[in-house]
């Protein structure tokens, strides 16, 4: 091969590769200005709050978790009938400073978390959840519901528990 093909081979090559990397980067925006992933509601006091409400699955809120800097108030639970949370205690070790639990049954996530994070509660409504949240809250802090798993009886559909978070955090 001639030095002069050697060089437009090599220019053709860095063009597909910047292309390969705006078409990625271009997914993950699309992926995360969905609504109810990752979806950033409101900014209060340097406070983020982020509505990830159809993470129903510990993999989708390990990506949450892992794509935020600490420290985060994590608003969890709900159906979680066939859920793992183990997978999860790396990162809540390392970024998460409380957790607050919606849902009828939150045994399971007592089981996992109660011994490695300090504050942890239980609240009957989105509204309990997101105020106190907030109270919990400091400059820095990112809120964020991620419930790990589907909605219970208290929520039709991931996106409803996504909506009336939304409407809380706007009623701050």
């Amino acid at each position: 091969m001639s030095k002069y093909h050697k060089n437009i081979s090599s220019a053709m090559s860095n063009k597909m590769l910047q292309i390969r990397k705006r078409n990625l980067r271009k997914s993950f925006q699309d992926f995360s200005q969905q609504e109810h992933r990752l979806e950033q509601v409101a900014e209060y006091n340097k406070i983020i709050f982020i509505d990830d409400s159809k993470s129903q699955s510990v993999n989708a809120t390990y990506f949450a978790l892992k794509s935020l800097r600490k420290p985060i108030v994590w608003i969890v639970g709900g159906d979680d009938v066939a859920t793992d949370y183990t997978e999860l205690l790396p990162l809540v070790r390392l970024k998460v400073e409380s957790i607050i639990m919606i849902g009828k049954d939150n045994f399971k996530l007592h089981s996992v978390f109660d011994s490695e994070v300090k504050e942890i509660y239980e609240v009957k409504s989105m509204s309990d959840a997101v105020n106190l949240a907030k109270s919990l809250s400091y400059k820095g802090t990112t809120v964020l519901l991620s419930p790990a798993c589907k909605p219970d009886d208290l929520y039709a559909s991931a996106e409803q528990r996504g909506e009336l978070f939304k409407q809380a955090v706007l009623k701050l």
